[in-house]
Order: C-alpha cells, then sequence, then structure tokens
C-alpha cells in the first residue's frame, strides 16, 4: 500500500518491513539504492512524520558514531535514519505517507470533477443557451432573462473569476441575440463593447489612485499604533475605536481590510506568545476588522464597486443621485449598526477574568508590541496626501458645485491620475497593480444595465410585480423592508460584487417603477455589504478568516459557525436600521412616493428604440405635412406617454378635429409667409 507516495519509501520500505523484523536485521544497507536521496517534497523534515522526525532527532546525537560505523560505501545519510527507526515507528512513518497519497490523490480526483463540471457549465452557456434563444424565438427580455441565469450559473459553479464573467457579458450578449431580430449581430456587438466604459469607469480609475496614495503613506501602522497607545488591545474601548475608525478609513481605501490585518497580525502573534491575547479576543478582533471593512464600503459613492455601479444605473436611467444625500444616509446609519456589532462581538466572545494577566503587566507588554517600521512622511507625502484628500471632497462633496468649473466628476478623476504618475510619486509598477478587476466588474454591470433597459426586461418585471395584488396595495416601507430582508440574503450567499451585477439592475427598475428610484437604490446598495453572515459573503471575511490561520493555533481559527453567529447580528440589525433611520433620513432628500403612481410606466424604463419612434410619430404629427421639415420633438412625460398608449383610438378621435385644423392653419400661415404681402 505504500507502492506511490515517493520513491524513498517505494525502495526501502518493502525491504524493511518484509518478515516484520529490523531494518538493520534484514540487511537493508547492504542493497540500499541510490535513489534513496529523494526526498518527499511536501513532508515534514523531509521524508519523516513529525513525531518520527522528532525521535529520531533525539535517538541522533547518541547513534551517530555508531551509525557512521555501520554504513557501508555507497549508501546515503536517509539510509541511516531508516536504520534508526523502530518497527512501530516506521509503520507510523509510512501510514503518514500513506495519507498524505491518499488525500492528493482525491484532491487530483475532486480537480478532475471540478474540471468536467465547468466545461458542462460552459457548453451550457456558450452552445444549449444561445441554441434556446435564437431557435427558440425567444423575446428580448427572455433572452436578457437567460443571460442573467448564464451569469449565476457561472458563478455559482465558481468556473471563472467574477471579473472574467463581467467582461463576458457582451460576448454572452452577441451569441444570445439579446436586442432582438431588429438588430444584426454586428450591430448588438457594437452596441454592448460601447457601454463597457462610461464616465464611472473613469472614476473608478480616480479612486483606486486615491487609494494607493493613503496605501503608500502608511496610514494603517500609524492608524494601529494610535490605539495601542491608548487603549488595551483586549478591552472593549480598543474593539470599538477600531472598528468605527476602521469603518471611515475603508470607506476610502479599497483594500482597507488588506491593510488593517497587516498592521493587526503582529500585535496578534506577540499578544499570544506573552498570553497577553486569549484566542477569544483574536477571533474578536479579526471579525471586527472583517464586519468594520464591509461597512465602510458603503458609506461614500466611490467606497466600493457596489456603489459605483449603483450611481452608474442610476445615471443610465437618467437620475442623478446626490452625493450630500448619499453619505448623510449612509454615515449614520453604517456607525450605529457598528456599534450593534461590537457589542453583540463583546457579548460571544467573553474571555474567562482567570486567564487574563495583570492589567498593569499586560500594558507594560502591550507597549513593546508597537510597530516601528512607519513610513517617514516627506513634505511629498504630505502634499499628495492633500491632494488625495481634495480629490475625495472634490468627487462626492462639491461633485455638484465644481460642474461648472471641471464637468463631470470623472474629470477630476483623472487629472488625480495623471498628477500621481506624472509627477513619479508612484511608479509605473505601482500603476501596473492596480485592482483592474473593479474596473472590469463596472464595465460588465453597465453593460448589465443597458441590457435590461433596452430589452425592456426592468420593465416587465416591475410591471409583473407591482401588477401582483398585495404588492400594489401595500405600503413603500413593508415593501422596503422585504427587499432589504431579500438583498441581505442575496448579498450573505452569493457575494457583494454579484449582487451588485445582478440585483442592483432590477432593484433601480423597481424602484423606479415605484416612484422611489434613489432612495431605494441608496438604501438597497448600503444593505448589500451588511450581508456578512458567510465566510464567502466577501474579501473582507474571507481574508479575516485566512488570517486566522497564519496565526498557527486551531482555537484562533475563525469557523463557519463564527461567522453564522457573529455575522447574523449585523445582517438583521442592518434591515432594522436602514428601513427606520436611513428611511428618516432619506425623507429629507425625496418625496415619499404615491401609490396611485404605480400603475404608469416610468418613462426612464421604456426602451431608447420605442423612446425614438414616439418621438419621430410625434414629430410627424406635429409637423402636419411631409413638405414641412420635422424639428426636433420636446420630451413627452410619462403621464401622456401612458395615456397614448392606453387610449390611443379614443385620443385619436378627440384629437383629430383639433389636428386638422391646426394643420389647416399652419398650411395658411406657410402660404402668407412664401407669398408675402399679397
Amino acid at each position: 500500500f505504500w507502492l506511490k507516495p515517493c520513491p524513498s519509501v517505494q525502495n526501502e520500505a518493502p525491504r524493511a518491513l518484509a518478515g516484520g523484523a529490523h531494518p538493520v536485521q534484514r540487511g537493508m544497507s547492504a542493497s540500499a539504492p541510490s535513489s534513496s536521496k529523494q526526498h518527499a517534497p511536501d513532508a515534514p523534515g523531509g521524508i519523516l512524520a513529525p513525531e518520527v522526525q522528532a525521535r529520531g532527532g533525539e535517538a541522533s546525537a547518541s547513534s551517530s558514531a555508531s551509525s557512521e560505523e555501520e554504513q557501508p560505501d555507497g549508501a546515503t545519510p536517509k539510509l541511516v535514519e531508516w536504520q534508526r527507526m523502530s518497527k512501530p515507528q516506521l509503520e507510523k512513518q509510512i501510514s503518514f505517507v500513506r495519507a498524505k497519497s491518499e488525500s492528493e490523490f482525491s484532491e487530483a480526483g475532486s480537480h478532475n470533477s471540478g474540471l468536467l463540471v465547468k466545461a458542462f457549465i460552459m457548453s451550457l452557456v456558450l452552445v444549449v443557451f444561445p441554441l434556446m434563444c435564437r431557435w427558440g424565438r425567444m423575446s428580448s427580455a427572455g433572452r436578457c432573462a437567460t443571460v442573467i441565469a448564464a451569469m449565476l450559473c457561472i458563478n455559482l459553479w465558481e468556473v471563472m473569476q467574477l471579473y472574467c464573467t463581467a467582461l463576458l457579458l457582451p460576448v454572452l450578449g452577441t451569441l444570445y441575440g439579446v436586442l432582438g431580430e431588429g438588430r444584426s449581430i454586428v450591430e448588438t456587438s457594437t452596441l454592448l463593447v460601447s457601454k463597457i466604459f462610461n464616465n464611472t469607469s473613469f472614476m473608478v480609475l480616480g479612486a483606486l489612485v486615491i487609494n494607493g496614495i493613503f496605501t503608500k503613506c502608511g496610514l494603517d501602522r500609524r492608524f494601529m499604533a494610535l490605539l495601542l497607545r491608548n487603549f488595551l488591545v483586549t478591552g472593549g474601548p480598543f474593539l470599538l475605536m477600531m472598528m468605527l475608525g476602521g469603518t471611515l478609513m475603508c470607506s476610502v481605501l479599497y483594500s482597507g481590510s488588506l491593510v488593517l490585518l497587516v498592521a493587526l497580525q503582529p500585535v496578534l502573534r506577540d499578544g499570544l506568545r506573552t498570553a497577553v491575547i486569549s484566542p477569544y479576543d483574536v477571533k474578536r478582533l479579526l471579525l471586527g476588522v472583517a464586519f468594520c471593512s464591509n461597512a465602510g464600503s458603503a458609506i461614500l459613492p466611490i467606497s466600493s464597486p457596489v456603489n459605483l455601479i449603483t450611481v452608474s444605473l442610476l445615471d443610465d436611467f437618467e437620475y442623478k443621485i446626490s452625493m450630500d444625500a448619499w453619505v448623510t444616509i449612509a454615515l449614520p446609519s453604517m456607525m450605529l449598526l457598528m456599534v450593534v456589532t461590537w457589542g453583540a462581538l463583546m457579548l460571544i466572545y467573553r474571555s474567562s477574568s482567570e486567564s487574563r494577566i495583570p492589567y498593569h503587566e499586560a500594558w507594560e507588554k502591550q507597549m513593546r508590541m508597537l510597530p516601528t517600521d512607519h513610513v517617514q512622511l516627506t513634505d511629498w507625502h504630505w502634499l499628495f496626501l492633500g491632494v488625495g484628500l481634495a480629490a475625495v471632497l472634490g468627487i462626492t462633496v462639491y461633485a455638484t458645485k465644481l460642474e461648472p468649473i471641471i464637468g463631470h466628476s470623472a474629470c477630476l478623476s483623472l487629472g488625480v491620475v495623471v498628477i500621481v504618475f506624472g509627477s513619479g510619486f508612484m511608479s509605473k509598477e505601482e500603476f501596473n497593480n492596480l485592482d483592474w478587476d473593479i474596473l472590469a466588474l463596472v464595465g460588465g454591470t453597465n453593460v448589465m444595465a443597458f441590457l435590461v433597459r433596452e430589452t425592456g426586461l426592468g420593465m416587465e418585471l416591475s410591471d409583473a410585480l407591482v401588477g401582483m395584488h398585495f404588492v400594489n396595495d401595500t405600503p413603500y416601507a413593508w415593501l422596503l423592508v422585504a427587499a432589504l430582508l431579500v438583498t441581505v440574503s442575496i448579498s450573505g450567499i452569493l457575494g457583494h460584487s454579484i449582487s451588485g451585477v445582478i440585483w442592483m439592475p432590477l432593484i433601480v427598475a423597481i424602484g423606479i417603477k415605484l416612484r422611489a428610484a434613489e432612495e431605494t437604490a441608496i438604501l438597497i446598495a448600503i444593505a448589500i455589504p451588511c450581508g456578512m453572515h458567510f465566510a464567502h459573503s466577501s474579501f473582507d471575511n474571507v481574508l479575516s478568516q485566512n488570517a486566522s490561520k497564519t496565526l498557527g493555533r486551531k482555537s484562533t481559527e475563525l469557523r463557519p459557525r463564527d461567522f453564522r453567529m457573529a455575522g447574523g447580528v449585523p445582517s438583521v440589525a442592518s434591515v432594522l436600521i436602514l428601513s427606520t433611520l436611513g428611511r428618516t433620513i432619506a425623507r429629507q432628500f425625496y418625496l415619499p412616493p404615491a401609490i396611485e403612481s404605480r400603475k404608469f410606466v416610468p418613462w426612464e424604463l421604456v426602451p431608447q428604440v420605442a423612446k425614438e419612434n414616439d418621438r419621430r410619430n410625434a414629430a410627424s404629427l406635429v409637423a402636419g405635412s411631409p413638405s414641412s421639415p420635422p424639428g426636433p420633438a420636446p420630451r413627452p412625460t410619462w403621464e401622456a406617454w401612458l395615456g397614448d398608449r392606453l387610449s390611443w383610438a379614443a385620443t385619436s378621435q378627440r384629437r383629430r378635429p383639433a389636428r386638422a385644423e391646426a394643420a389647416k392653419a399652419r398650411k395658411d400661415r406657410n402660404l402668407r409667409t412664401h407669398l408675402g404681402p399679397a
């Protein structure tokens, strides 16, 4: 059963254990093959298991001389190790190698089965679904729903990374003929590819560069040193200040959890080594970092890809979102959520008083754990810290006021990129190391928003939802609570990024149907990072779990149960906070929607093709005759558009005399203009 683990065991072990005798008694040293020099690459200490290696090391000092005398010419040091091992030790060693080989075989088998599953999913996405869409004569909305289903299949079975799936959207839309038979394949592909980049994409680029400025200046280590100088690491005030300050810091840093964990890990290792920190304290701190990073990603419109996706979606549907409204709603809501989460962590992970060392001794040991390798801030660093802070304020708070000077905030973002890299403050390598996958995510979402609107899927889904009797009669406040619950559940299961790509376009369409687009979109976008009840829910949760495994203790590792128990509290609390405090603040910026307006189809949800046809028809009606040039028609209101759609025949009969009289008067006026006084 030991035939395949490694060459040394394959050649030596069968002879060593044949007949149940000791290797020396069987004369193994006389017939040792040259291949025994090879070691198993992954076994600790070469080929030896950890327990056998330790016992063999104890015996090496006493038997080295005799072993060297007994070693024949051509024998290797590895052979001496086998000679020193008794039969139980050798059996244990072979059991260790056998278990390792079986685990490697199972990993290889799972890898092969995973490849088969991925191949099957991609064959569905690239072959079966396109044939269904084209040969099945599906509508454009049905084809768009098929694209969303294909994205879900790719991400649920982890066929590829999410940013690759986002870039695959134009390809899938073209293969599925998602814009219908009225457009050729070339027209469809050109339209979809042209929608990848827009103003929001360049705002993302500016936000990534601002993140690089703050990281280069070492703000993370300075923040951790400030906390360690003023609060005991095992106390509640340290955790509270770390969570509140980390929330603010992660609002301007995309990788805020990463920099916090890099600064916190040396403190945790030293604290565990000196018994200052207990395993419960470690879990509490690591979960606090993950949760505050998730909450910080909701505060500013540039704090996360989900927020930028929401801004881009509202802009595509012709809604301008107020940055002041976003920050005013998100900041107090997330701060209150962190206070509630802090209380839950302190209750769930309570350390016993017997395991704690005296206060003064713990404080002295903590002072020796202070990080000393700070970045020395020069005038150059201070200058670009000011540039980054001014850019954050210009993109978020003063974006509207700066429009007459610099135009869209994307121009300000590009200006920051040019200044930072053009001056040499950040190098070309740092430019290449930016998180370009975030830019790909936003580009894929732009395409998804275009498809949801142009195929009419958003209009059909919102009509179907609001057309339900219980939904149509339900107040907006209860609909918002239901939407928040569904959002938190979906984001926790699927992950924050994919929820922003797939869920947010549908939410924006439903919000437009309910005549509360801005309020609904902002509250739902803030709720997406609050789904924290699984380890895979966000990148921040994954980083904290991986950091717990690097500490080398089983008692400090974060389990799925920890995330379900501790992460469920902020998930539920966020629904209550956003539906009460968040909605109350939103009422100061946006008017409450009326239930009577739900029966109308909003103009923003109408596909662009239908809008152009309506404008063309309106222009021909106003012109009255083919000879008069059709001028640009004014944009009709959604009430007028819906009224014309629902009762076109009656309206035409009622307006026909007036139109005929207006056309006759217009012709007479044209004749008088051409003939002059005669």
